[in-house]
């Protein structure tokens, strides 16, 4: 079983206050919390990225930077499902729109369909103090059966 479908599941059972994500080292290292999600399929975690996912010109590596929007698809596609399906990343598009530095980001990950066999996601990240998104993504997301 997907240990991340499995928090989600906990999260959506419980009170639903902002949790930090534990059921995924990477997720961990980058500070993830959830701070929302709900059955139809929408996420909305925060992260603290750290110099050490920054490049030589102190900007975040866009690989951090694309790892926190899929993060927030999975989610949203983990939130819609029933706890004992799953699902993977087939294919990911990332608008990068504005430099990022380490330091505290929103991620809202939606979805927009799901069918029985594939979801097709769409994410935005920003910067926690502003409204100013820093990248975009949609992704295409195979459906894992029980």
């Amino acid at each position: 079983m997907n240990t991340d479908g499995v928090f989600i599941a906990r999260f959506l059972a419980g009170d639903r206050r902002p949790a930090v994500i534990d059921s995924n080292p990477l997720a961990m290292r980058l500070g993830a919390r959830m701070i929302d999600a709900d059955a139809k399929g929408a996420a909305m975690l925060s992260f603290e990225p750290t110099q050490e996912f920054a490049q030589g010109a102190g900007l975040l590596q866009g690989g951090a930077v694309a790892t926190m929007l899929d993060f927030a698809m999975a989610f949203a596609a983990l939130a819609k499902l029933p706890a004992e399906r799953s699902c993977a990343t087939a294919s990911m598009t990332v608008n990068f729109l504005k430099p990022a530095t380490p330091g505290s980001y929103l991620a809202t990950g939606v979805v927009e369909r799901m069918g029985s066999q594939v979801a097709f996601v769409s994410a935005t990240l920003r910067r926690a103090d502003s409204e100013q998104v820093v990248a975009t993504a949609s992704s295409v997301m195979p459906l894992i059966p029980a």
